[in-house]
């Protein structure tokens, strides 16, 4: 997201530098023009406080100085940090005396994670708001939960949704086979083995469904460490001759697993955005996702998928079998999704808000 915001920003004549992390001490030229590295030390680790924190309080003095120094040469206008914690706190520390002006966007578990954090790790977060001029979140809903957490952000927050993170792959790679024991009609579902992701709802309804007398062939693509578990529960449900669970595969691939699909699930018990519903609805298919989290701001039940209530294999079994036995339905929601997704979800418009962002903020961060 962020290569392409760059690319975006300077195809409207802004020069763009990219700073992640690194393993030196100093802002260090990581070989791709205009992109450095630099090393940030968190204030303190799982497990451990006092250590870590006698660490960043000895090293903060000249990564600032570093910092400072390499915003000066290169004559930065607008700090572009991505996650609140801990990087933003080294930009807050500099903001005061400084020209360039601070923007921070939240993505999802930086601001949903906040009611589960410690008092001390959100008067950090309460710290580095404070000096930023413009605060967006990728959802109307992250962006809530953010605000009610810091009432002060109303005043210079903003939504700017994601939009479609699909690129075309060469033809070579869409005429290459389709990983081994790809079914030939199959319900797709692409994303981290995490517990918030809930894949152990998808696989239960899977269940229900054949219950019920309906068949549902169902791909899991992703990694993580709810991959085992997963795994026991397909055997334990009876599933493994229905139920797959791909692991990780390239990204091509995983756009024709797209393209040869019925319809894409989502179950997430949680979720700020929901990038691969943004995917598959690209890639002309019709979506089922839960009524959580940003998801309802560009998934419209009956109109561009289909929602359900969220932690509920029954509803979302429903909903799989409605779509697997109506083709005209799946057709129709599909064409809606595609539409609205390649007019709404543009980088040209993801990169005018941001745009708009920056001016926001260099006008003092009225939004």
């Amino acid at each position: 997201m962020i290569t392409r915001l760059r690319q975006g920003l300077r195809a409207r004549g802004h020069e763009t530098l990219i700073l992640t992390a690194g393993d030196t001490a100093d802002v260090t030229p990581l070989g791709d023009p205009g992109v450095y590295g630099m090393y940030l030390r968190r204030m303190r680790q799982e497990g451990a406080i006092l250590k870590p924190l006698a660490g960043f309080l000895a090293r903060l003095p000249p990564t600032l100085r570093r910092l400072s120094a390499f915003f000066a040469r290169e004559r930065i206008d607008i700090v572009h940090v991505h996650f609140a914690v801990p990087a933003s706190l080294y930009f807050a520390v500099l903001r005061p005396w400084s020209r360039w002006k601070l923007v921070v966007t939240f993505h999802g578990t930086d601001g949903y994670a906040l009611a589960r954090r410690t008092w001390w790790y959100r008067a950090l977060v309460r710290l580095a708001l404070s000096r930023a001029d413009v605060v967006t979140a990728v959802s109307g809903d992250l962006l809530g939960v953010v605000t009610r957490a810091f009432p002060h952000l109303k005043g210079r927050s903003r939504v700017i949704l994601n939009c479609n993170p699909i690129t075309e792959p060469p033809p070579e790679v869409m005429a290459a086979p389709l990983p081994a024991g790809t079914p030939e009609r199959y319900v797709l579902a692409v994303g981290s083995l995490i517990p918030r992701k809930g894949y152990d709802l998808l696989i239960r309804a899977a269940r229900l469904a054949r219950e019920r007398g309906h068949r549902l062939d169902v791909l899991i693509v992703g990694t993580g460490p709810d991959a085992d578990t997963l795994a026991s529960l397909v055997r334990e449900l009876g599933l493994e001759d229905s139920v797959r669970l791909f692991g990780e595969v390239p990204h091509a691939v995983v756009k024709r697993l797209y393209a040869g699909a019925t319809f894409f699930v989502h179950a997430a018990r949680e979720e700020a955005f929901g990038l691969v519903l943004l995917e598959a609805m690209a890639c002309g298919k019709a979506v089922i996702a839960p009524r959580v989290g940003g998801i309802p701001e560009f998934v419209r039940d009956g109109e561009s998928g289909l929602l359900v209530e969220p932690e509920s294999p029954e509803a979302l079994a429903e909903a799989m079998i409605r779509l697997s036995e109506d083709a005209d339905l799946r057709e129709s929601l599909a064409r809606r999704a595609y539409d609205f997704v390649t007019r709404e979800h543009t980088w040209e418009r993801l990169v005018d808000h941001y745009v708009a962002a920056y001016e926001a903020a260099r006008r003092g961060g009225v939004a």
